[in-house]
């Protein structure tokens, strides 16, 4: 394996650990101005990987490489939809739960109450195991037909 290679796997980790703390801090995504301030971040670290794709730098089949970068950027869409969503059809807010206590955000504090336990929970679960979900099928989706 070469440095180049080692190199583009360690980037490709390093974006799935920051998919992974987007779906862990979700409680900021409720805040507008953070969420967009993420938006802007992730947009730009998904462009490198198109970037990295027209320089050749890839060691994936075509478009993998770009998805997998603008994976951080997928994963703030998917769970800003599954809080707009828990917002509009169950009328209710839904806060975040891990371990079994209240998760915070990175600047937001969780104002949940800790009494509506399974709501939070079922939410909790769908916001940490959808992105991941749909990011993999796309993944395959490619990986069967283009590659």
């Amino acid at each position: 394996m070469t440095l180049s290679e080692v190199s583009f796997y360690i980037i490709i980790i390093i974006y799935q650990l920051f998919s992974m703390v987007i779906i862990t801090f979700t409680e900021d995504l409720k805040d507008d101005k953070y969420f967009k301030r993420y938006l802007k971040i992730t947009f730009l670290i998904g462009f490198l990987g198109i970037i990295m794709e027209l320089m050749n730098w890839t060691y994936f089949c075509t478009f993998n490489c770009t998805l997998l970068t603008f994976s951080p950027f997928l994963t703030l869409l998917i769970s800003k939809g599954i809080i707009e969503f828990y917002k509009k059809v169950f009328k209710k807010e839904a806060f975040q739960m891990q371990w079994g206590r209240l998760s915070d955000g990175i600047w937001i504090k969780n104002n949940g109450d800790i009494k509506n336990r399974g709501y939070y929970g079922w939410y909790s679960v769908n916001i940490g195991s959808f992105p991941i979900f749909i990011i993999t099928a796309i993944f395959l989706l490619i990986e069967k037909n283009v590659c």
